[in-house]
């Protein structure tokens, strides 16, 4: 028969415990981790903040361009605000007065207002030239022509009333045409009906001029852009100068159209 011992082992009785040497040794190599570890927790925390903290927008980009030019203003100057048709416009002078553009690639009619809300001007412009509405033509933005239109309208003449109130002058830029390439995306009976719309509001203010043809003639670049934007506002600058000048005087019929009837 086999005894089983009830002797206690010597291993249980006596565990193995470091030594003085090995004691040190363990501190020594944990004082040596914790230091790295800050440190790549520093490390690692900057890292993380870098992406947490986003760029700033194109937006706030732009408004930040848009005060600095506003800044350096001293005498009279102009001020364009809209989409893409201003943002492509490349001078910075026009009818020999300084140019501040505005423009904000994408921008809808309610998007320039808002940015116009955000800028401190020094003092009143001589002029505001507004190109908008053909991001209100996005399709993305409506789920029926009628709707576009109404929400243009009630937009434009939000912003109308805004930009009167900043300059004795305003001048809106007919929209160029939209090509059959861009009918997926953007509508353009919707365009051709928010045009309409805004030179139906323009004429209700003395102090508002539609600048007629603007980019009539001028090659698109992808059926929705035109290839040469100095060159659309060089063909209307006549009329648009002429207005700025007194030409045209402020006492007219509402509305009128500062380049009827101009080659």
């Amino acid at each position: 028969m086999t005894h089983c011992s009830l002797t206690r082992s010597p291993d249980r009785e006596n565990p193995i415990r470091p030594d003085g040497a090995s004691a040190r040794r363990w501190l020594l190599a944990l004082l040596a981790i914790v230091p790295l570890a800050l440190a790549f927790g520093s490390v690692a925390g900057v890292a993380i903040g870098r992406f947490a903290t986003a760029a700033p927008s194109y937006r706030d980009q732009r408004l930040i361009e848009i005060r600095a030019d506003l800044r350096q203003v001293a005498g009279d100057y102009l001020l364009a605000l809209g989409d893409s048709h201003v943002a492509r416009w490349h001078v910075r002078e026009f009818c020999g007065l300084p140019l501040v553009n505005g423009g904000l690639h994408g921008a809808t009619t309610r998007d320039t207002q808002e940015l116009l809300n955000e800028l401190a001007l020094p003092h009143p412009p001589r002029a505001i030239i507004l190109a908008v509405g053909t991001n209100d033509a996005n399709r993305k933005r409506f789920r029926e022509p009628p709707e576009a239109v109404i929400r243009f309208r009630h937009a434009f003449r939000a912003l109308l009333r805004q930009v009167v109130g900043k300059s004795d002058l305003v001048l809106v830029a007919t929209l160029p045409r939209i090509e059959t390439s861009q009918d997926a995306v953007f509508s353009a009976q919707v365009a051709t009906d928010i045009a309409a719309s805004a030179e139906a509001a323009c004429r209700t203010e003395t102090s508002c001029h539609v600048a007629d043809r603007f980019g009539r003639g001028v090659p698109m670049m992808d059926g929705l852009h035109l290839a040469d934007y100095e060159r659309a506002y060089r063909d209307i600058a006549p009329a648009i100068c002429g207005a700025i000048a007194g030409e045209v005087s402020l006492a007219s019929p509402p509305g009128q159209t500062v380049g009827a009837g101009r080659p």
